[in-house]
């Protein structure tokens, strides 16, 4: 049955989709479906990953730590997004640590086994590459957030940029990504609506364009 589930998950992953059948039963073999509860570690910064991690379910918060143990949020990832792929893939101790914020899923499919059989196929290697290109873009937005001059720029930048993550996140996820106190976000939310550049939805806010 997991076996018919991964099949089918698979074929919605752009980067697989064009996947032949004898093609996808072989990553269906190197393949298992992990399931994790809200609040559950997915992995530790320090750790080395065996297995290419896709998110297949839920959201799932990465972070470090700073020097004075308080948490730093790297970014928050939906549906499909790979995680950690660029240390997995080089073998090397994982940079952060990761969480589930909601009951969520990953599709873990052997390292060792994928880089054998599908690491040169021309779609997986672009769709890889795509992923290693978003997050060098969420690291420019992340500049982006430290250097604004104003936290009402840093919420319109967010919006702008992360449509559909923000309507997956709580109010004081978003606050801990633009480095600010929710009190601080929640009043330049106020603000910002009161000005017609955001408008508030069933799941949270939209940006006005």
């Amino acid at each position: 049955m997991q076996n018919k589930q991964i099949n089918t998950i698979l074929k919605e992953v752009e980067m697989f989709s064009s996947l032949d059948d004898t093609e996808l039963k072989a990553l269906e073999k190197i393949s298992h479906i992990s399931q994790y509860d809200e609040g559950t570690t997915l992995f530790l910064e320090g750790e080395v990953s065996t297995s290419l991690m896709l998110l297949i379910d839920g959201v799932v918060s990465v972070f470090k730590h700073d020097s004075k143990g308080n948490e730093i949020v790297i970014g928050y990832f939906n549906r499909y997004a790979l995680l950690a792929e660029a240390a997995t893939l080089r073998h090397t101790p994982l940079p952060s640590s990761a969480t589930f914020q909601s009951d969520g899923a990953i599709l873990k499919m052997d390292l060792v086994a994928f880089e054998k059989l599908f690491i040169t196929h021309p779609n997986i290697s672009h769709g890889i590459i795509q992923s290693l290109l978003k997050k060098v873009e969420l690291l420019q937005q992340n500049i982006h957030f430290n250097i604004a001059s104003t936290s009402a720029e840093k919420i319109l930048h967010f919006y702008e940029k992360n449509p559909a993550l923000s309507l997956d996140l709580k109010q004081y996820e978003i606050a801990s990504i633009l480095s600010m106190v929710p009190e601080t976000f929640s009043r330049n939310i106020r603000k910002l609506v009161k000005e017609g550049k955001l408008r508030k939805v069933s799941t949270g806010y939209k940006i006005i364009s």
